[in-house]
């Protein structure tokens, strides 16, 4: 208790001010330390980034050629997609590309399309340019589903 007489002798202070100014460094510095462990965290690991793919047509139908931009008779499928193959399509770089993967690997698969809404930064327009270029489906499925909403 001597540091909080020292305080209010040099900031001219009361009693009562003092142990504000003490409360809130308190908080601030506990506020600073959850930060950093919540930073330090490792996010879950997805159940199918244990699993490895032993069919080469699945992966193959599932995420296109380096380069090669998905077309609306070819659609991607955003639950097998790794990230360099979802930054070709129009609107997503490798930021939003990243939160994708993120998501449904920290969430869950997606069900629909709508759910790429859920995406910070992917608003209605984004989705609608997307739409006719994406599916949802299962992430190590052989055949290639129908293109859903």
């Amino acid at each position: 208790m001597i540091w909080l007489y020292r305080l209010q002798q040099r900031l001219s202070i009361t009693r009562h001010e003092a142990l504000a100014v003490g409360t809130l460094t308190v908080l601030f510095l506990t506020g600073l330390t959850v930060r950093h462990v919540k930073q330090q965290q490792v996010p879950p690991v997805s159940p199918d980034s244990l699993v490895a793919q032993t069919d080469s047509a699945s992966a193959a139908q599932s995420a296109p050629a380096a380069g090669a931009a998905p077309r609306p008779k070819d659609p991607l499928n955003v639950n097998a997609a790794p990230a360099s193959a979802l930054e070709a399509l129009p609107g997503i770089g490798p930021t939003y590309a990243e939160r994708i993967v993120q998501y449904r690997s920290a969430q869950r698969p997606f069900q629909r399309v709508d759910e790429l809404q859920r995406i910070r930064g992917i608003g209605p327009k984004t989705l609608a340019d997307l739409r006719p270029l994406v599916h949802v489906g299962a992430s190590d499925s052989t055949e290639a589903p129908a293109p859903q909403d």
